[in-house]
């Protein structure tokens, strides 16, 4: 018997909601029976005055479809006996244990259970003394698939969604505001209900809106369907309120769809997207691998089945669900960097932004792996910055957060680097920041030095210490002003996206701390670059300390650096990953560890160190492109 039928047989009576799960058919891609007759949250809306529940029972195809649920979660009812199934989970996400706070909402709670009764299904249940509203576990259980992080989404503050699919617009946003496409939109404890309301409409403008406000209206899947854009009086492509611009289509939820996973040596060929079955699907040597939504929402679970495949070439030539529905896969498939090539694209494909569909036809060598993996970094960049959920609201007209400042701490006690180093951070583009130089038993009136600061055109605070290195470092970071700190190396390479990487991948990762490792080492003494076998792009327990990049509420929280002479990064990152921390590790094409004497550096390892576990080698200094030297 199915995770599925064994739910339905054991809660006969509950009030049955699905999400991402097809009725009689497959759950997302991974299988499970869902004859439910309860209510598709992707086609219904529930009542929300239908009054309270014994049970409740909440089936979703993957963790990005719950989290979709999870933007809706205001319209389940009360109960006893709340239980969430998410049927497709990719093995890398760990067990979704909730976190029940704040403490007063979770008084009646009496027993919760997270158990996975069969291989990448989770099921999370509670039961409660009272009637609870069903979408706290919800929210609770969608926030554990998301690494716990808050779940608002910063700019606007509260929106309203009206329609069916309006939830895409705000995955995993449990402050969203519910309402019907005629509106009014439902007061919030004496405020209006949202700050923006956007609607899906089947028909533009139909019905009229009743409230106030004036609601951003974007069509549904169906709206931009071929047979709906074919049918007499169908819209033409051309037109901006079908696919314009990448504002027409909902973002990509970048909490769970990004690059963590990415296989940079895939153990399979090339495959197609093509048509089947009126969807478009990733076909491998004549075998469906992934058959993506009606809707085109690319999930967690469908970028899983993809990681080793080498790259996905573009069928434009046939027939899918709807332009909307492909662009919105192309979108999710590259903001989780998935290699996509194609030789052109069709006019509609513009709502993918020029600059994602220039790299997607500028033909890029996905034979080799070195080749490939930039190209990756370089789609996954663009798709990010065009297609994820906070972009998208700005594209709408939401006012663009502050820019966060990150204050980047080096520490050095070699007068004749100090020009070096704030060359590598002057180089970084797309991010505010600051420099504090912390002169480690060097005089700021050495002639190195200070002509280096002079030329440094960036805000900059220079400071003389002889404490030991880890006792600097705090130093340094007590006269920051920056929401991030950043550490650097005085005799390092760094890209001029490297910090910008990094912030990315803070975004999507939710980790405190964010680096990379060495995969790029540069042997002065012997004049030879290796590559280093490295894994990325994963939760892990260390990056180098050279690259580490740390909330400040973290640092704090840790007590910052211990105060000794030597290994204070990694005393630092068992510290956090003690006290509840995460680290996060992204690529490393964006930065190079010069290693010479290991007397010369406070990490002692032998040079033969680094000749181990290569990819490649080269005679002299063989940067990546990313890292633009050459």
């Amino acid at each position: 018997m199915s995770a599925v039928s064994d739910l339905l047989a054991r809660l006969p009576k509950a009030r049955v909601f699905t999400v991402g799960v097809e009725v009689g058919g497959q759950a997302g891609t991974g299988g499970g029976q869902a004859g439910t007759g309860g209510t598709d949250l992707d086609r219904e809306l529930p009542d929300p005055s239908a009054g309270r529940a014994r049970e409740v029972l909440v089936l979703a195809g993957t963790p990005a479809d719950l989290r979709r649920a999870a933007t809706l979660h205001k319209l389940l009812p009360e109960a006893t006996h709340v239980v969430v199934a998410v049927l497709d989970t990719p093995p890398a996400h760990p067990a979704p244990v909730p976190t029940p706070t704040p403490a007063h909402r979770w008084r009646a709670l009496t027993d919760l259970r997270v158990h996975q009764p069969s291989q990448r299904v989770w099921v999370v249940e509670a039961v409660f003394s009272k009637p609870t509203p069903a979408g706290r576990l919800l929210t609770a259980t969608s926030r554990a698939f998301a690494g716990h992080r808050l779940d608002v989404v910063g700019v606007p503050a509260a929106a309203a969604l009206a329609g069916v699919g309006a939830a895409d617009w705000r995955p995993g946003d449990p402050n969203a505001t519910p309402a019907e496409p005629a509106g009014p939109v439902p007061e919030r404890v004496g405020a209006p209900g949202g700050d923006v309301v956007l609607r899906t409409l089947d028909v533009p403008g139909e019905p009229e809106f009743a409230g106030e406000e004036d609601p951003i209206d974007r069509p549904t899947p169906a709206a931009a369907s071929w047979e709906s854009l074919g049918r007499p009086g169908g819209r033409e492509l051309a037109d901006p309120e079908v696919l314009g611009d990448p504002s027409m289509i909902p973002p990509v939820d970048e909490r769970l769809v990004n690059p963590q996973g990415f296989v940079t040596t895939p153990a399979r060929g090339m495959a197609s997207l093509a048509e089947r079955a009126g969807r478009w699907a990733v076909v491998l040597d004549g075998q469906v691998v992934v058959a993506f939504a009606e809707s085109g929402g690319v999930t967690d679970a469908d970028v899983a089945r993809l990681r080793q495949i080498r790259g996905v070439r573009i069928d434009w030539r046939h027939a899918h669900s709807g332009p909307l529905a492909a662009v919105r896969v192309l979108a999710g498939l590259a903001a989780a960097g998935v290699p996509l090539v194609a030789d052109s694209a069709p006019l509609w494909a513009r709502a993918l932004g020029e600059p994602l569909v220039e790299l997607i036809t500028s033909g890029p060598d996905l034979e080799d792996d070195l080749r490939r993996e930039e190209y990756s970094i370089r789609l996954r960049r663009e798709a990010l910055r065009t297609h994820s959920v906070a972009a998208r609201w700005r594209q709408l007209g939401a006012p663009p957060p502050t820019p966060q400042l990150t204050s980047v701490l080096l520490a050095t006690r070699r007068a004749e680097m100090v020009g070096f180093a704030l060359e590598q951070v002057a180089r970084q583009r797309g991010a505010e920041l600051e420099v504090v130089l912390a002169l480690h038993g060097v005089s700021a009136r050495h002639p190195d030095v200070a002509e280096a600061v002079k030329r440094f055109e960036r805000p900059i605070t220079v400071f003389e210490s002889r404490s030991v290195f880890g006792e600097v470092l705090n130093q340094a970071a007590a006269r920051a002003s920056g929401s991030f700190l950043l550490k650097m190396d005085d005799d390092d390479w760094y890209g001029p996206d490297f910090l910008a990487d990094l912030l990315l991948a803070h975004s999507y990762s939710g980790a405190q701390v964010v680096g990379t490792v060495p995969e790029f080492v540069y042997l002065s003494s012997i004049d030879v670059t290796v590559h280093r076998q490295q894994i990325t792009e994963q939760i892990t327990s260390f990056v180098a300390g050279g690259t580490i990049l740390v909330e400040r509420s973290a640092f704090q929280a840790v007590g910052g650096f211990r105060p000794l002479p030597r290994s204070v990064d990694t005393q630092f990152q068992e510290a956090l990953q003690a006290a509840g921390g995460q680290i996060y590790r992204t690529h490393g094409l964006g930065y190079i560890l010069r290693r010479g004497p290991a007397a010369n550096h406070t990490w002692q390892e032998p040079i033969g160190t680094f000749l181990q576990r290569n990819k490649r080698q080269w005679r002299g200094f063989h940067p990546s492109r990313l890292m633009e030297l050459t």
